[in-house]
């Protein structure tokens, strides 16, 4: 009798235990007024080498540069969702070589923008949603050699721009802070460091504290590492839910602050309709000044997409999450392709194509994540897609499946044993890039694993 009574006791603890993890995760709000951040990046190197022969020597050099800049920002409150990221990388490249019987010399710049912005308007568990992207990528190269008399040149540059609009019902929440709040207060019971369980309610204040620790911009590393601490320890010393504040209670606030290993973790549910239409540009000139000739391409790509669908993001606890969703996608592009030849300024080929793909696509995905710990996740996710296809009335199916299992085991903070397995068939699928491309149906079967050790 009693050992049954225990029984049901321990079950009703855990299952209580359980559903407050769960629960607190699923209500969690990750809220911020404005977050900002921004980041550079600057390289360079550079490299010489000399050979003797027997006519004299042969040189090669070379030098290299890039700069690259970000911007991130987001504002999250119970309203607006708004979400910003802009980018810009450049590089350049000099090349020079020598021999006894030739000199030829290349240079090589690259430029890349990328901006998107979008948000999201908050009404009674409604949403309305508008955002833009646009990015560029420019390239381009001149050679020049003794001797052949004159200069190549090549350039190739493409251009996006996509209009994000859309209405829906729900709201996904990031709830990764509201993760290591629970991870943490279980940390400190353990060390004994608490002076009594936290309640729900202080659960959450706590998340949120970590919340605001993590997305309050300070410029000096080793000051917002101080910052972070402090936050989240002013918390918790001014509810007076610490009795002890020795090494082992701030070596576990340092441990899951910083060095805990966590993906984005979602909860909610959300039910949209989307309607994004785009226009992506896509060309290249190429010349040679020697023999007057030169060659340029040309593709304009519109596109419209009209989507609907539902995602639920489910937490079960701590440990093990539940995602999945279902859509129906109607997507229209129409390729305009120009290819134009030279000759001594007099055109040689004048070509033209144009091809219309139409695709009505149901979407299905299913993942299941497990969090055994801090530092260790394994992730099962299936994909599926299948629908009607249209390419010039040309019509068909086409579907496609895939299952990967990914495994990111701790083993120590400078070594990690890293794992996955996949499989993928897929029949009748092309890809929309810069062409229209088929891929070939296929069966694909991958398995990896390796470890990762950081000296």
């Amino acid at each position: 009798m009693y050992k049954t009574l225990l029984i049901l006791v321990c079950s009703f603890c855990v299952i209580q235990a359980f559903s407050q993890q769960d629960s607190l995760l699923k209500k969690f709000k990750y809220r911020i007024n404005n977050y900002q951040a921004i980041n550079f990046n600057i390289g360079a190197a550079s490299q010489l080498n000399r050979l003797p022969v027997v006519a004299g020597a042969v040189t090669n050099s070379s030098s290299y540069g890039s700069f690259g800049g970000g911007y991130y920002s987001i504002k999250s409150t119970d309203r607006i969702l708004l979400t910003t990221t802009a980018y810009l990388n450049t590089a350049f490249q000099s090349d020079r070589y020598n021999n006894p019987n030739n000199v030829n010399k290349s240079n090589y710049l690259s430029v890349a923008p990328q901006v998107s912005i979008l948000n999201k308007w908050f009404s009674k568990n409604k949403f309305t949603e508008l955002g833009a992207s646009i990015f560029s990528n420019t390239n381009s190269s001149k050679n020049t050699a003794q001797n052949i008399p004159g200069l190549a040149k090549y350039y190739q540059g493409q251009y996006s721009f996509a209009i994000n609009t859309g209405i829906g019902k729900g709201r996904l929440e990031n709830i990764t802070d509201m993760q290591n709040a629970l991870w943490l207060s279980k940390a400190l019971q353990t060390a004994n460091s608490l002076s009594r369980p936290l309640t729900a309610t202080e659960l959450n204040e706590l998340g949120r504290s970590i919340t605001t620790a993590n997305n309050t911009r300070v410029l000096d590393a080793r000051k917002r590492t101080l910052f972070i601490l402090e936050t989240v320890d002013n918390y918790l010393q001014q509810k007076g839910l610490i009795n002890k504040t020795d090494i082992r209670y701030f070596s576990n606030l340092n441990d899951i602050l910083f060095f805990a290993f966590n993906s984005q973790r979602l909860s909610g549910t959300e039910k949209y309709i989307r309607f994004t239409p785009g226009i992506n540009l896509y060309g290249t000139n190429q010349s040679q000044n020697y023999d007057s000739t030169k060659f340029k391409h040309r593709l304009n790509n519109k596109s419209l997409l009209l989507s609907t669908g539902i995602n639920k993001y489910t937490p079960q606890n701590l440990i093990h999450q539940n995602n999945y969703g279902a859509s129906l996608k109607l997507s229209y592009n129409n390729f305009d392709i120009t290819d134009k030849g030279f000759t001594r300024g007099v055109i040689t080929t004048d070509t033209k194509a144009n091809s219309n793909f139409k695709q009505a696509t149901v979407n299905l995905f299913y993942e299941h994540a497990i969090y055994p710990n801090t530092r260790t996740s394994i992730n099962f996710n299936l994909q599926t897609q299948g629908g009607y296809q249209d390419i010039d009335k040309e019509t068909s199916f086409f579907g496609s499946v895939s299952l990967v299992g990914t495994l990111n085991y701790f083993i120590s903070y400078r070594t990690r044993l890293t794992g996955s397995l996949s499989t993928a068939y897929q029949k009748n699928v092309y890809s929309i890039g810069q062409y229209l491309n088929y891929l070939p149906d296929n069966l694909l079967l991958y398995a990896s694993a390796g470890v990762n050790i950081s000296l």
